[in-house]
């Protein structure tokens, strides 16, 4: 497990970085993110190297504070990131996720036939449609994280991880597109 030192203290988890929001410090799938939010912005007020003059101290305090806030705010970082702890999988290798994809080909192929449609779709409102079901795709696997969470169920996890990868891809795609610009969907 990887360590953080932290103000001449070691860390196991980001958990532990904040914990009004997680108390016990254990890695968990839920957050309560409105207490993540303002606990990150107390932490940060307290420790940005701006307030105090330790700055280099706090500097390295500050940067580990918002990377795990970015990290635990997200739903597919924190799926990747409790893997990682968890399992000991790095989902964020492309050869790990590639084995995984080529085990479901299915999903490559929704995400292409997304794809095809954004490319042919002109109008704001086809794309408003598409970015709903896409939403509620997304909360549906984030739903099922949960649940394979609870259980330690990780080989769901992974796959859900991946599907959610795809799903995040596409959402970003959908928040780029205009009409007649060209839809680029990463797959990895």
């Amino acid at each position: 497990m990887k360590r953080f030192l932290t103000q001449k203290r070691y860390l196991t988890t980001f958990y532990e970085l904040f914990p009004r929001t997680f108390p016990t410090k254990t890695p968990i799938w839920s957050v309560d993110q409105s207490k993540l939010r303002k606990e990150y912005r107390a932490l940060q007020a307290q420790h940005h190297p701006d307030m105090a003059q330790n700055s280099e101290e706090l500097d390295t305090h500050s940067s580990l504070l918002n990377k795990a806030y970015h990290v635990l705010k997200e739903p597919l970082t924190r799926s990747q990131y409790l893997i990682k702890l968890l399992d000991n999988v790095d989902l964020t290798q492309d050869s790990v996720k590639e084995k995984i994809t080529q085990s479901d080909p299915e999903i490559l192929m929704k995400v292409i036939e997304i794809h095809e449609q954004l490319m042919d779709i002109d109008t704001e409102e086809d794309v408003k449609k598409i970015r709903r079901e896409n939403t509620e795709r997304m909360a549906t696997i984030e739903g099922q994280l949960e649940n394979a969470f609870k259980k330690k169920d990780f080989e769901t996890a992974i796959k859900l991880t991946v599907e959610l990868k795809y799903w995040s891809n596409v959402a970003y795609a959908i928040k780029e597109w205009a009409p007649g610009k060209e839809i680029q969907i990463n797959n990895h």
